[in-house]
Parts: C-alpha cells; sequence; structure tokens
C-alpha cells in the first residue's frame, strides 16, 4: 500500500538529467515512508495503490524533484536590507571584510543563526528548493552554531548538509597583520561534534559536510588537517575558491588558490567549490582531474563585482557545474536559475551558451551528484527519496512536454509551487508549511536582525 499518491500531472522525472528524463503528460508518482515505490501512467498507478492514505490531483500541474542548492549561508538573511553605508564598499574585498565579517558573521549569535535559519529553510522550501549545503560563521559564539542551525532545518523540514567555516582568521583583526591557527582548531571541533551526531548516511535529514573558508585565510597545515578529516568522516567538503582576484592569492603564496588547495591534498570529487571566478587554464586542469563540483554563484559574483566565472568551459571539461545563491535576494531558485541562463549569453555575447537543460542540471541531477546524493535526490526513480514539487503553471502559454523545459527559464517564478514534499512527508501544502507559524518565524527573524542591525548602529 502507498502512503500518498500524487496523480493526473505533468511529472518530469529528470533520471539521468534532464535530456534523458522521462516526460509523462498524465503521470502518477506513488510514495511509501520516505521513497517513491513507482511512477507512471496514472490509470496504472491509481489501479495499482487505490488504497493509498492520501491522493493529491495534479490535473494541470507539474511534478517534479526539488531543487538542490549547493551553497548558501542561511544566517546571512539578517543582513538583507541593512542600511550601512554603501560607500565603503568599492571592491569585493571591502565587501568581505565589511559587510560579510565585520557586520555580519562577527555579531552572528546562537539565537541569530537558528532564527535566520528558519526564515531561509521556509522560504527556499516554498519555492521549490527542497535540499540545501548550508555553511555557517558566528567565530564570536561558535560552540553550539550548528546545533542552533540543525534545530531550525529539523523544524522546517528541509534537507540539508551542514558545515561550520574553519579558517584562521581572528575576529576584528585583518588578515593581513595576523591570523591564529587555534581559530581553525575551535572550528574543526564544532564540525567533528557535528559529524558525530549527524554522519553522512545516516538517514535522517541532515548531514554534517566540513566547511572551510578559503585557502588564503588557512595555512597549509590547516588545509591537510581539513582533508584529514573529511576522509576520516567521509563526509566531503564545502570551500570558497577563487572568489578574489587571483593576484591576491599570487601575491601571498606564489601560487593561485587552485594551485594552493592541489598541493595541500584537499581538492577531490568530494569538494563542493564555491564561486571559482578568477581562474586560469591551468586551474581548470586542476579542477578538471580532481573531479571537483563547482556551485556557481552568479548573482553573489555580480553583486562583489567580481566577474563571470568561467561556466561554459567547465562544462566543456566534464566538470560537473551545479547551482548555488550564498541566501543573498530573494532565496527564490527561479531568480538564480534565470540569471545563471541568462548572465552567460550577455558576457559572452552568444545566445547558444546554457540552454535551459543544462541549468536545470545544475540545480538537479549536478546538485545531487556534488553532495554525494546522485543515488536518493535530484530525479523522481524508485528507490529514490520522495523529495519532489507540485507546480501550478502560471503562463501565458501551455505548459505541455514540449514547451515544460522552457518554462523554467523563461516563466518560472517560485510562487508557483504548490506543494513540497521531503523525505516522503508534504510539509508545504498549497503554499504554505505545514510545519511551522510562518509569522512567527517572519518575527522571530525580524526581531534577531534587529539585534544584529543595532550592533553596526542601526536602530529600527
Amino acid at each position: 500500500m502507498a502512503d500518498l499518491v500524487i496523480k493526473n500531472g505533468l511529472v518530469l522525472t529528470f533520471e539521468g538529467g534532464t535530456l534523458q528524463g522521462q516526460i509523462l503528460t498524465d503521470g502518477a508518482v506513488a510514495i511509501k515512508g520516505n521513497q517513491i515505490l513507482e511512477i507512471g501512467a496514472t490509470e496504472a498507478i491509481v489501479e495499482k495503490y487505490g488504497g493509498a492514505k492520501r491522493t493529491i490531483d495534479a490535473k494541470g500541474k507539474i511534478v517534479m524533484p526539488g531543487f538542490v542548492a549547493t551553497h548558501t549561508h542561511m544566517p546571512y538573511v539578517l543582513g538583507h536590507n541593512m542600511p550601512v553605508d554603501f560607500t565603503q564598499l568599492k571592491s569585493f574585498w571591502d565587501m568581505l571584510q565589511k559587510m560579510g565579517w565585520e557586520w555580519l558573521e562577527d555579531l552572528t549569535t546562537q539565537e541569530g543563526i537558528y532564527a535566520a535559519t528558519r526564515y531561509a529553510a521556509l522560504k527556499m522550501l516554498k519555492s521549490g528548493t527542497t535540499t540545501v549545503c548550508d555553511l555557517v560563521e558566528a567565530p564570536n559564539d561558535m560552540h553550539g552554531s550548528l546545533d542552533a542551525s540543525a534545530k531550525a532545518i529539523d523544524e522546517t523540514g528541509i534537507r540539508a548538509q551542514v558545515g561550520y567555516e574553519v579558517t584562521e582568521r581572528i575576529p576584528g583583526v585583518s588578515i593581513h597583520d595576523k591570523m591564529d591557527k587555534e581559530m581553525a582548531n575551535k572550528g574543526f571541533e564544532e564540525n567533528i561534534a557535528f559529524l558525530k551526531k549527524y554522519p553522512p548516511g545516516n538517514g535522517s535529514r541532515i548531514e554534517g559536510r566540513l566547511g572551510v573558508h578559503t585557502a588564503y585565510t588557512n595555512s597549509m597545515e590547516t588545509l591537510e588537517k581539513a582533508r584529514e578529516i573529511a576522509d576520516q568522516f567521509k563526509c566531503g567538503i564545502q570551500i570558497h575558491i577563487a572568489e578574489i582576484p587571483r593576484v591576491f592569492l599570487v601575491e601571498k603564496y606564489g601560487k593561485s588558490a587552485p594551485m594552493v588547495l592541489d598541493e595541500a591534498g584537499l581538492l577531490g570529487s568530494d569538494v563542493v567549490a564555491a564561486h571559482c571566478v578568477d581562474i586560469n587554464d591551468e586551474d581548470l586542469d586542476i579542477f578538471s582531474r580532481n573531479q571537483i563540483n563547482v556551485a556557481h554563484t552568479p548573482m553573489t559574483n555580480s553583486l562583489g563585482g567580481n566577474g563571470v566565472a568561467r561556466i561554459t568551459e567547465m562544462l566543456e571539461k566534464n566538470i560537473n557545474v551545479t547551482l548555488g545563491h550564498d541566501c543573498f535576494f530573494t532565496l527564490d531558485m527561479a531568480d538564480y536559475i534565470r540569471y545563471a541562463y541568462l548572465v552567460h549569453k550577455a558576457h559572452h555575447a552568444n545566445p547558444m551558451l546554457l540552454p535551459p537543460f543544462q541549468v536545470l542540471d545544475m540545480v538537479l541531477s549536478s546538485g545531487a551528484k556534488a553532495l554525494g546524493l546522485e543515488n536518493a535526490i535530484g530525479s523522481l526513480a524508485p528507490g529514490k527519496k520522495a523529495d519532489l514539487i507540485i507546480i501550478n503553471p502560471d503562463s501565458p502559454t501551455p505548459t505541455g512536454a514540449s514547451s515544460v523545459i522552457s518554462y523554467f527559464t523563461m516563466t518560472f517564478e517560485g510562487r508557483h509551487v504548490e506543494t513540497v514534499v521531503v523525505d516522503g512527508e508534504v510539509v508545504v501544502e498549497r503554499g504554505k508549511s505545514t510545519r511551522v507559524d510562518e509569522e512567527e518565524v517572519k518575527a522571530e527573524c525580524i526581531k534577531e536582525a534587529k539585534v544584529l542591525w543595532k550592533k553596526n548602529g542601526i536602530s529600527v
């Protein structure tokens, strides 16, 4: 017997990728527990599983796997719209030191992490993102920070891999003046404690993934230790690579970030590397040889004036490219899908680059692969986790088998998501969370934002 049957939908499996995935114009999905039992024509599925505990009629709607965001900082939403003096931000380096570190991370508390993570996870779920890879920073309230994150994730119902950002940076001290390996060791301790509670493959929605900030805020010793811990716990690594001008690393080490990380032995197929903007051909070869997974973040790269990552070349080298967003802007994956689809066309003056299927792969099968979850999520298939979304398209034209892929780059908005299922549980229904009080979540996030803003001299 099935627990849930979704019938009469335009079912997009994406199994084997966007181009290979099956499209069923009158399809149904049967779910038992947290797994997909069977996918097929509505008539056959209903006949076989007619006694299901619950049935959802998806007539006129799209049924598909939930989106995967491979790089987020959910506590960062506390800084959204903060009325700071933006004339201080003349470069990405200014943005990192001031907005990222001074105005946000160094002031982040566990209460803020919990409130912001609940809000961000809720917003992402409601717009179709069912899995995130989140990196947490709170150097002045570190011990237990990942537990605060996990509590919020557990309550909202999203699937997540989470880690604390290991860095030798000392809060309030320029990294040009001094760094401290003890800060990194404290970060390792926070990650290890969390990995023992939420090891990879533990069967729950929450897993640990070791977090590392960058090559330029850590010593070779710390980078080598990160690889040792990742291998010990088989948890993989999430890290920022080459998001700042290449010259910074070359001046410091005589090598680029990929070169430094390659020498440290940190790189591998279990690494999710965010940004990857200022890289050359040799760096691309290092990425390809180590089979790393790139978390493309085109909006934040644009915000920082960093440039446009060499995504088209990465794809040509069969580097696994996925999509992340740092939790800036709306948290609606539709925005990031569309921007990734467009920016490379504009940058290269070539409308043929990044067709819709490639961008959809980034947020589905490629994202799942990056997190080591390709056998569990990212597509709909029997035996996979029941992580899926039902979309009620608001489109001026027919949304059918021949047009639905283009719908995601041309027309789709997160508000079209009507129902979200994660781990077999309906966590969003009719556009509303079934797990949390949305107004209370919003109010608590605003409250914690005011606390953080006050520390920056801003009263609201």
